[in-house]
């Protein structure tokens, strides 16, 4: 079978994580850093992060691990799928037991009553010992209270009584209407993260018939346009909508997802699902009607592409590439 036997969103999360790990823009992301450290130091309380669209919670543990937060953070973490919820709340508990990328376990105990949506701390052990033997008086500072919650991004966004310093959205807002996001998140959050936000390039190099490439991959990014969605060009028109919302871009790059052989970790699997995306958003388009005249393929010409670059990954052939852009905007 040169295909999965099963597609598995929850798998394509996690075979995803490397291939963000090198796309992210670090430049913008050290500028979101640098703000929430200025902020923290300017308060007693934590630093409240909002991340919407968290998945199975790689990007908290991934800035955990990259020290991109400050000591002291309150983490909300909301997704529509509870059952990515309840995974990103059991990772994140296991990778804090193991310490993550230190090699200091975090202790992981529960606030509240011991229900499974209960917030959780993060903190190294204490008392932990630093190589010369003494103890560091960060170390014992350092609290995470981590929340995971299945629930509605922007009505967690709005809540009355939280403010934000940073409400994280990645990979998000080129899957909703980003105007009208911005314009949710905008009056109750301080800063909006949104790094891999596609913008307008997918291409595909490998396949035994590269002229399909061209009417495929115009026929997906058709899919992209509608009421509750950008467009296939979401990047760049965020900064329209930021100035449009009354915020500022503060820092912006590109984070490019490249994905070649021979593959890494799970990422083969990762090339398999973004192809079977394709196909699956086009066939569907025509299904409903909504492909509209112009799209000059049809479902025989979909299905051959689609085997063919499913080929190539299992022959360890095919190269992807995918244009997005990381955008951070103060209000």
């Amino acid at each position: 079978m040169t295909r999965p036997d099963e597609f598995s969103f929850a798998r394509y999360l996690a075979a995803k994580e490397s291939v963000d790990d090198r796309a992210l823009h670090r430049p913008t992301l050290d500028r979101v850093a640098a703000d929430l450290s200025e902020a923290a130091a300017r308060r007693d309380g934590p630093i409240r992060v909002l991340e919407v669209g968290c998945g199975l919670g790689s990007m908290l543990r991934r800035l955990l691990d990259w020290e991109r937060l400050p000591d002291r953070v309150s983490y909300l973490g909301v997704d529509a799928d509870g059952d990515l919820v309840d995974a990103a709340r059991e990772r994140t508990r296991e990778w804090g037991s193991t310490g993550g990328a230190s090699s200091r376990p975090l202790v992981t105990s529960a606030d509240g009553e011991g229900r499974p949506d209960d917030p959780f701390v993060l903190r190294p052990t204490d008392g932990a010992d630093r190589i010369d033997g003494a103890r560091s008086t960060e170390d014992r500072s350092r609290r995470v209270e981590v929340s995971f919650r299945a629930a509605d991004a922007f009505d967690v966004a709005a809540s009355d009584d939280r403010t934000w310093d940073l409400v994280i959205a990645a990979a998000f807002l080129d899957v909703v209407d980003p105007a009208r996001a911005l314009a949710r998140f905008a009056p109750h959050a301080s800063g909006v993260y949104a790094p891999i936000t596609f913008d307008g390039v997918t291409a595909f190099t490998g396949g035994s018939d590269p002229a399909s490439d061209g009417a495929v991959v115009d026929a997906y990014h058709a899919t992209m346009h509608g009421p509750d969605r950008g467009g296939p060009r979401t990047g760049r028109a965020l900064f329209d909508h930021v100035a449009a919302a009354g915020g500022r871009v503060r820092a912006a790059g590109g984070s490019d997802w490249v994905v070649h052989p021979p593959y890494p970790d799970d990422e083969a699997y990762f090339v398999h699902h973004v192809v079977d995306t394709v196909e699956s958003a086009v066939l569907t388009a025509m299904e409903d009607g909504t492909d509209g005249e112009s799209v000059a393929v049809d479902r025989e010409t979909v299905r051959e592409w689609a085997d063919d670059r499913h080929r190539a990954v299992a022959d360890g052939s095919l190269t992807y590439l995918a244009h997005n852009l990381d955008v951070y905007a103060r209000f």
